[in-house]
């Protein structure tokens, strides 16, 4: 398992316990010693986004203990992330842990803390949310005896003091990452003077390591800036410049410099800029997807998040396809299936079946028996797309579903498949159903199939009535016409060539057409 998940799934435990259990210390005590060994393995990232909480960008099982509490408390503070640094002191941790678990606290870290809390609206990034003074109010967590044990005494050490000054927000230019484990000493360079091009001018020229390695600090703290200033294009644009350079990275060090500034930049506000950028010119276009590409599921979730609040055709049609191309965003699409809202539930079957992520076939299904129509048609079409072993008996469902459009999606998914009941089924739907539409749609299906039952069905229904008191449907005889038409069998041409002269105006013309056609393909 991935360290991030395992350290996620750790703390997300200590805030239920500090939630639920607060006397249970030992517990506890023994969840903070396994956190704090997890944290040597590099930066985590948690990040709550549609409902669930993600660990580096893969996303936790909802049922787990303090999942639910963590994504609350970060969704109604606007907080994207909370951020771990590699080493992350067993203080810092604790008391993120327990800023989450009070209910109704304000959340705030010390500067320089190895855990800190990212700001997702644009304009703050990694700010403080509150000073912190504030967090002193919050309950003690009482060791008691216990306070010889190292990580318990790196606790009390860490607690604020209740008469601590207020400290103020860094400035912008200062708000860099710097913590205890070295994760980003990569990124301590001073500020420089020079304009963001020539600063990106020396970034594509640069080929010393040392140089390039600071150089990267300093252009994602620019975007940083470029972001608080409402200068979005300048942040997307150096956000590109890093990731394009990054595949001639040869040397550990330097790989090691771009994955932390990519990580650095992957955040919500950065991220939805650089999807507005999809919407812009061809070339911004092609530099955005390269970004979103890059940063995964990340990049995925900020694209599903426009998708879901696009209104307008032409926008949700491109958000769709550049997802499909990512092939990325699955778990946050599966998660989308249980949404309240019947379109997103829709966007996010589509989706799937596009993308034939395998993993959704089980959900999908259990969207067949939803309360909207059209959330059981896009998982339908999807389930087909999906072209597994457990999509036929869904079709077949299909077949019997309450909505017309269901049945004739279903009886088109059929024509594709190999199996040999294929015709019986649709003959049997052919005889319960009594939508005309429908039946058409049916008798339409049959000819594509072609075989010797179908066609002598099609005949049968395509000839004229014999009895005074029973008329079939000029329209239902009409599709079987049609549909005899995509026969190229000697039987089907008889048949044509005989409705010639039928009674009824619709039925002749349709035939003569037919066999013209055909005419005209064999020449």
């Amino acid at each position: 398992m991935d360290y991030s998940v395992t350290f996620a799934r750790h703390f997300a435990r200590l805030v239920w316990l500090l939630t639920h259990e607060p006397a249970n210390v030992d517990e506890q005590k023994a969840v903070l010693r396994a956190l704090v060994t997890v944290a040597r393995e590099g930066f985590i990232s948690l990040g709550a986004r549609m409902g669930t909480l993600t660990a580096n960008g893969t996303a936790l099982p909802p049922a787990l203990s303090g999942v639910a509490e963590i994504v609350a408390r970060l969704s109604a503070l606007g907080a994207g992330t909370l951020d771990v640094d590699r080493n992350a002191s067993a203080g810092d941790i604790i008391r993120a842990a327990r800023l989450l678990a009070a209910p109704g606290s304000d959340l705030t870290l010390v500067p320089g803390a190895t855990v800190r809390f990212a700001i997702a609206p644009a304009g703050e990034v990694d700010a403080p949310l509150v000073d912190a003074s504030r967090a002193a109010s919050l309950p003690e967590f009482d060791f008691g005896e216990m306070i010889d044990d190292p990580i318990a005494a790196a606790l009390e050490r860490a607690t604020p003091v209740r008469s601590q000054p207020a400290q103020a927000p860094p400035p912008p230019a200062a708000k860099r990452r710097v913590g205890g484990g070295g994760m980003f000493d990569h990124f301590s360079t001073e500020s420089s003077s020079a304009t963001d091009g020539e600063l990106l001018a020396r970034f594509d020229a640069e080929r010393s390591p040392d140089a390039l390695i600071g150089l990267l600090g300093e252009l994602a703290a620019r975007a940083e800036q470029a972001m608080g200033a409402g200068r979005a294009p300048m942040a997307t644009e150096i956000f590109h410049r890093i990731v394009r350079r990054e595949h001639d990275a040869q040397e550990s060090d330097v790989k090691r410099a771009f994955v932390l500034a990519v990580k650095r930049l992957t955040k919500p506000a950065l991220l939805q800029a650089v999807v507005t950028d999809l919407t812009r010119s061809p070339d911004e276009h092609a530099r955005a997807k390269v970004v979103l590409a890059r940063t995964g599921e990340e990049g995925a979730d900020a694209v599903i998040e426009r998708l879901a609040a696009e209104e307008g055709r032409k926008a949700r049609l491109l958000f769709f396809d550049v997802l499909v191309q990512l092939h990325a965003g699955v778990p946050t699409l599966l998660h989308m299936l249980g949404d309240a809202r019947w379109y997103v539930a829709r966007n996010a079957a589509a989706l799937l079946g596009e993308m034939q992520a395998r993993d959704a076939e089980k959900p999908l299904t259990g969207l067949l028996h939803h309360d909207d129509e059209r959330v059981r048609h896009a998982a339908i079409v999807a389930l087909m797309r999906l072209g597994t072993a457990r999509s036929m008996p869904t079709i077949q469902e299909g077949l019997r579903d309450r909505a017309p459009q269901i049945r004739m999606q279903a009886a088109a998914a059929l024509v594709g498949r190999k199996e040999r009941n294929v015709p019986d089924l649709l003959l049997r739907a052919l005889d319960d159903e009594r939508d005309d539409e429908v039946a058409a749609a049916f008798l339409l299906a049959l000819g594509r199939l072609g075989t010797p039952d179908a066609v002598a069905r099609l005949i049968a229904t395509a000839e004229a009535d014999r009895g005074l008191f029973r008329r079939k449907p000029v329209a239902l005889r009409v599709a079987a016409v049609q549909a005899l038409a995509e026969v190229d069998t000697e039987q089907a041409r008889a048949a044509l060539t005989a409705l010639q002269g039928d009674k009824d105006e619709d039925v002749r013309a349709t035939a003569v057409y037919a066999l013209g056609r055909r005419s005209r393909m064999g020449g």
